[in-house]
């Protein structure tokens, strides 16, 4: 009897979860660089892609952290076992750049000392996808390698204005070549050409969102991606929009499931058999239920989409809490949940210190409607990090605002520079403490607008006193043009008068001039 029921099991298994075409990726995540700014998140998003891709029946190389002898090795183990795949799947977080129009993934050990680097320090994505295309049905590439890449800047300058021109930023966009096979899906973390954000959890936006989605029973790749890219859409405040490329021929699924209908029929007709207990009618009520679910997969999220962009449209904490009271553990759950704290923690800093966004010397009621000079505890909360300082990309000018604005709050980092030294360290862990954040003496993009909003007022006067200095000093240098021109001009008419020799003087030297060209002709 129970040899039987096993038996039934197998069946039933075999019926409802039907054997995957052979699925094999490479997964590779670089973060901790030794001669750059390290990243936190590629590890993480690695091993968690590796997880998932398995979960999904993909046969995965994996690799964290590697060196360009470990790439090269982790390529080539991926080629071999990618040869006749069903699908060929590339994912990568980490370091990339682009030099004329080709893109780049960079190991940890990598330097980029100049142009010759290139070809012995980084892995082209080029030459991976041409490991892909050896009788593969479907390719996919998901690259979140779009983070600002200081390297990148590194070899600009050794380059010259002249071949720097050929260096983009972010990676550029892959053209989708016909390779015999079912097409492919390329997926960029931000548009080409755009710099990608790491984030501050533990996954980087664009991995959060394709780990959230990926395995999405019976969606095809392309929904996937849609989801993917409004998710990260929204989760960066709409700062980074992920790119998609796909040349399928037909849709194609990850997590293809077959109709429970099925299933609960086949479990009927084989516990009839089986035993003479017929199948409750409830349980084909369920299959009934199950098989009209999947008949239209999107139906549901629409509709939780549809709740979600209203919630988001009048953006108040009511419609936050009719979202979660429907879909607790929705797609954009964390995102209401994070919204509510915005609001109340706002709210509770308004409500504490109405009046502490006005400058003492303010009129009544110029308060009203300025922008907040603390941070809510969420924010507050969040420690600055080298990394998260870097994917603010301010260049030498911002930099020097930076450090103006300290010195108007008291914290004295020196002349501003642009240049981030301990001095400036300094000011800046001074500055957090002085404001209840923690002090880290590294900026996260929260912090910067506290900033901002504090010295408002001082900042704008004191750019207003630069333009009058500056306009003083023109005014001056001009005066002193004019001034210095009134002798230049009498020189000038001296010169054309005789230029202040005297009259013996150009005699004696006229008679000089003379003698010497009469000796001449004379010979």
């Amino acid at each position: 009897m129970f040899t039987r029921m096993i038996a039934v099991l197998a069946i039933l298994l075999a019926g409802t979860m039907p054997a995957l075409a052979k699925r094999v990726a490479l997964v590779i995540g670089n973060g901790a660089y030794e001669h750059t700014i390290p990243l936190p998140n590629p590890s993480n998003d690695a091993e968690k892609m590796a997880a998932k891709l398995r979960s999904l029946g993909f046969e995965v190389v994996a690799g964290q952290d590697q060196t360009y002898t470990d790439m090269r090795r982790s390529v080539l183990d991926f080629a071999k076992k990618a040869y006749g795949a069903e699908i060929a799947l590339l994912f990568y977080a980490g370091h990339g750049m682009q030099v004329g129009g080709q893109n780049l993934l960079v190991p940890i050990d990598a330097r980029i000392e100049d142009e010759t680097s290139l070809d012995f320090e980084t892995i082209s994505v080029d030459f991976i996808m041409r490991q892909m295309s050896k009788d593969v049905k479907v390719q996919m590439v998901f690259l979140d390698a779009c983070r600002d890449n200081p390297l990148a800047r590194t070899l600009a300058r050794r380059m010259g204005p002249s071949r720097s021109g050929s260096l983009g930023t972010g990676l550029a966009e892959i053209k989708v070549e016909e390779t015999g096979g079912e097409g492919s899906v390329i997926a960029f973390a931000t548009s080409p050409g755009d710099v990608a954000l790491d984030g501050e959890g533990q996954n980087s936006p664009f991995t959060s969102a394709l780990i959230r989605h990926i395995d999405t029973p019976n969606a095809s790749i392309q929904t996937v991606m849609t989801r993917v890219t409004g998710d990260v859409y929204d989760a960066t405040e709409k700062r980074q929009r992920p790119w998609v490329n796909a040349s399928l021929i037909g849709e194609v699924f990850l997590n293809k499931q077959a109709a429970p209908a099925a299933a609960g029929t086949e479990v009927a007709a084989l516990g009839n058999t089986a035993t003479t207990t017929p199948v409750p009618n409830q349980a084909v009520t369920n299959a009934a239920t199950a098989a009209a679910a999947t008949a239209q997969p999107n139906l549901d999220w629409e509709r939780e989409k549809l709740i979600w962009e209203a919630a988001k449209s009048s953006d108040t904490v009511a419609d936050y809490e009719s979202y979660l009271s429907a879909y607790p553990n929705g797609t954009f759950a964390d995102f209401a949940r994070n919204s509510i704290k915005r609001l109340q923690g706002g709210a509770q800093v308004a409500a504490v210190n109405p009046a502490a966004t006005a400058p003492a010397n303010a009129a009544p009621g110029a308060a009203q409607g300025a922008a907040v000079t603390t941070l809510p505890n969420p924010q507050a909360a969040v420690p600055g990090t080298a990394e998260t300082e870097a994917a603010l990309g301010w260049n030498r000018t911002a930099r020097r605002e930076i450090q103006t604005r300290l010195n108007l709050t008291g914290n004295n980092v020196g002349r501003p520079d642009g240049a981030f030294g301990p001095k400036t360290r300094a000011g800046i862990t001074a500055w957090q403490t002085a404001n209840g954040l923690v002090p880290t003496g590294f900026f996260t993009a929260s912090q910067q607008l506290l900033l901002t909003n504090q010295t408002a007022t001082q900042y704008s006067a004191y750019i207003a006193e630069i333009k009058r200095k500056q306009q003083t000093t023109s005014a001056s240098r001009s005066t002193t043009t004019r001034r210095n021109s009134q002798p230049q001009r009498a020189n000038n008419t001296q010169r054309r008068n005789g230029g202040g020799v005297n009259p013996a003087g150009a005699a004696f030297i006229g008679g000089v001039v003379g003698g010497i060209i009469g000796g001449a002709i004379g010979r």
